[in-house]
């Protein structure tokens, strides 16, 4: 039973990630000009007004946050995208009715997410 839930957590992990790049326009670009946009306005407009924390500038203490924030909120969407759409095709019925369990569902695509 291993085997095969691996296989199925591998198989959902890949198709999520090909869907990704598949349709890229729609997952990576909104979210690098809208980073963009941000680092504009916060790191140049309102850095320049803030003076050094700790001996780091403002764009160098902003730019982590922002980026992290970034990724965490597209893996976050794009899984919840994804399975809202399986779920609106009913193909996750599918997958529900396989022997596959649910936990390995989930963590296909979150994996996917995450990757």
């Amino acid at each position: 039973m291993f085997k095969e839930n691996l296989v199925a957590f591998e198989t959902i992990t890949r198709k999520e990630v090909n869907r990704f790049f598949r349709i890229w326009m729609q997952t990576i670009l909104p979210s690098a000009i809208t980073t963009t946009l941000y680092f504009i306005i916060f790191g140049r407009f309102i850095g320049s007004q803030v003076s050094d924390i700790n001996g780091y500038t403002y764009m160098e203490f902003i730019v982590p946050g922002l980026i992290m924030m970034t990724v965490i909120t597209n893996s976050f969407s794009n899984v919840v995208s994804s399975f809202f759409g399986t779920k609106f095709m009913k193909s996750i019925e599918e997958m529900i009715w396989s022997p596959t369990s649910n936990l390995t569902i989930i963590a296909g695509y979150v994996f996917g997410g995450v990757l």
